[in-house]
């Protein structure tokens, strides 16, 4: 779990399905690394999913935050590519025990 700070307020970022879900609902469709309208939307999807009570931000000011503070989202690229980091090495880890 990681905490993001936007417009001067914190928010939970949190590796969990429910993200991914908002995602889909959102997207109409799985998500996928290699676009970047995609990798966005998947930030403000973990943003709706784990602060459901104090984020409101539509779309588009999300943006155009995004736009003026280039750090925001590398931010959210530095947390997702580590979980993932992290959760591939627990996989590994669990198929060696497997064996």
């Amino acid at each position: 779990m990681k905490t993001i700070s936007l417009n001067g307020k914190d928010f939970i970022l949190n590796y969990t399905l429910r993200a991914f879900f908002v995602f889909e609902n959102i997207s109409g469709y799985p998500f996928q690394f290699g676009k970047l309208l995609d990798e966005y939307l998947l930030f403000y999807s973990f943003l709706l999913a784990n602060n459901k009570e104090s984020f409101a931000m539509d779309f588009e000011k999300f943006i155009e935050l995004c736009e003026t503070d280039l750090m925001l989202f590398e931010q959210f690229k530095e947390f997702i590519w580590g979980e993932i980091k992290l959760r591939s090495q627990s996989a590994g880890n669990d198929v060696k025990k497997r064996r």
